[in-house]
């Protein structure tokens, strides 16, 4: 029973913050549009200050066989996505989408919410390194999703553009520079960018639930539910059982890799289809219906499973 009050403790603060942005945009407060000019925000301030601050913080040292767990989960799960986005679509459009869909991780925002809610405070540095390495992987496997879907053929400049503009990879770059370095940062410097990272997750979550949208589930509702299952069971279920019985994964590792994949599918993979030649549409309703069920499926996993993560 103790550990259910603590997953509903986890859980329902971010339903709460959804739902608040999802009510602004009804009653147009604020609109859509405007969510999405917010999300650039949070994106390039929130994310990476919280990146840097976890890293520059928590001194647990990176085991780089722990990095090789998270990049290989990466990278199959890729495979995988792009082999079940061809069994269920012939459409070149929909393939790269269903593809993204599947494997491609909300870890920034929704990920680093349930970290420092599951770990507490000033123990998100093992989240915020596995963070570093997934979100290279999920911009440098995102364009190959479209590339390789259509026919296209792939651009290295592109690809290696497409992963220099992250700004996550500049904060981490940084941050690992001041940790090895040994640079004290001074309070002046330090306190803004706490309020920066503080700001991440309600800002990420009215966002989150701000540009939520079912208008149009009905036409690929079998495609979003086989997508759905996979990204936010079947994956999650498999890495992090190999983990924990073959890689010997435990404690904040385990919870890291649990959170990249247990996450609902990324914002991002919006505006990359509509730049890649995706259907926008059908990626918007798998963002929407992962971000929903993401809460439940969550709920259930730290309720059955949540001593294991945070042990």
């Amino acid at each position: 029973m103790e550990q259910f009050w603590t997953s509903f403790n986890i859980v329902i603060p971010l339903v709460i913050m959804m739902a608040t942005g999802f009510l602004i945009r009804r009653v147009g407060l604020v609109s859509e549009d405007a969510f999405r000019i917010i999300n650039r925000i949070v994106f390039y301030v929130g994310i990476p200050t919280l990146v840097f601050h976890g890293v520059v913080t928590d001194r647990t040292p990176a085991r780089w066989q722990f990095a090789l767990w998270v990049a290989g989960s990466v990278l199959v799960a890729f495979v995988l996505s792009m082999l079940l986005a061809r069994v269920l679509t012939k459409d070149p459009s929909k393939r790269g989408t269903l593809a993204q869909a599947a494997y491609r991780s909300n870890d920034g925002i929704f990920g680093l919410a349930v970290a420092t809610a599951l770990l507490g405070e000033g123990k998100t540095g093992t989240m915020a390194f596995t963070l570093v390495i997934s979100a290279s992987l999920f911009g440098l496997t995102g364009v190959l999703c479209y590339e390789l879907n259509r026919g296209g053929k792939v651009k290295p400049a592109k690809v290696l553009l497409n992963l220099l503009k992250n700004p996550i990879l500049w904060a981490a770059a940084l941050a690992f520079l001041v940790r090895f370095t040994g640079i004290e940062l001074p309070y002046a410097v330090l306190k803004p960018i706490e309020y920066f990272k503080n700001m991440c997750t309600p800002l990420g979550f009215l966002v989150l639930g701000g540009v939520l949208s079912f208008q149009s589930l009905k036409e690929d509702w079998k495609l979003v539910t086989i997508i759905s299952a996979v990204k936010l069971i079947a994956f999650p279920v498999a890495v992090c059982s190999l983990a924990y019985f073959v890689g010997g994964l435990r404690g904040p590792e385990l919870a890291s890799i649990f959170i990249v994949f247990s996450a609902p599918t990324a914002m991002s993979c919006l505006p990359m289809a509509s730049e890649l030649g995706g259907d926008v549409k059908l990626s918007g309703e798998l963002i929407a219906v992962t971000t929903v069920l993401s809460l439940l499926t969550v709920f259930l996993y730290l309720t059955f499973f949540g001593g294991i993560l945070a042990a």
